[in-house]
């Protein structure tokens, strides 16, 4: 029985953490901003080939917001399956 038990803790033990969503930068050193469009203030630049974490992005998958660094537009970054939308596609507002 404390084989079984230490065999179930070992398992749990070594579970793989959930990957971090990331996409690369493809097109050239790109603005990113303080919000999730052009009229906001560039505060930084991402080069070409660069690999970034991705925390949400908007629901028209626009604008991407990366891990600690700011807002960028979405169309500049490949890797479409790792972008996560703030509002969950199936959602039909509050009282439904």
């Amino acid at each position: 029985m404390r084989t079984l038990f230490i065999a179930a803790l070992a398992a749990l033990s070594i579970t793989p953490a959930l990957a971090e969503p990331t996409a690369r930068v493809s097109g050239g050193n790109i603005a990113v901003r303080s919000g999730p469009g052009i009229g906001y203030a560039t505060i930084g630049r991402l080069p070409n080939g660069a690999e970034v974490t991705l925390d949400y992005c908007t629901r028209n998958d626009r604008w991407c917001f990366v891990t600690d660094t700011g807002w960028v537009d979405a169309s500049w970054l490949v890797g479409w399956s790792a972008k996560m939308r703030v509002t969950p596609p199936d959602f039909l507002g509050p009282g439904w």
